[in-house]
């Protein structure tokens, strides 16, 4: 029998599609971050896959910012594991307003560092 761990939400299995949009933990920081920057067009859906939305959802905004999106996508991505994992192997969680405020201030040290990419995003907020 395979172990199913049920961390971040305790919904459903936590395969790569269900830890990057379609938990509510996930789906709460998305819509977070869509609302912030205008985007409310971009509508999560549960039953596509995270590569096919993100693939799906770039093509249909403006190209000065798919780079910036592409960057913004993994970066929370990476985030959201990060969060899975620290609850599975610390038992720490954090909020997804305390979410939030980690993935913009990661944002602010990668433009720091001189990652151009995220500005023209940032310039949306």
């Amino acid at each position: 029998m395979a172990f199913k761990s049920r961390v971040i939400c305790d919904q459903e299995a936590e395969t790569m599609d269900h830890i990057l949009l379609g938990c509510s933990f996930s789906r709460e920081v998305w819509a977070a971050w869509v609302q912030r920057l205008h985007l409310q067009s971009l509508v999560l859906l549960q039953e596509q896959g995270a590569i096919q939305w993100w693939l799906s959802t770039r093509k249909r905004l403006p190209k000065m910012i798919r780079r910036s999106f592409d960057s913004l996508f993994f970066l929370i991505g990476w985030l959201l594991w990060k969060e899975r994992n620290g609850r599975t192997f610390n038992r720490e969680a954090t909020s997804a307003a305390q979410m939030d405020v980690l993935i913009h201030e990661e944002i602010d040290a990668w433009c720091l560092a001189g990652y151009k990419q995220l500005r023209s995003l940032l310039a949306l907020l």
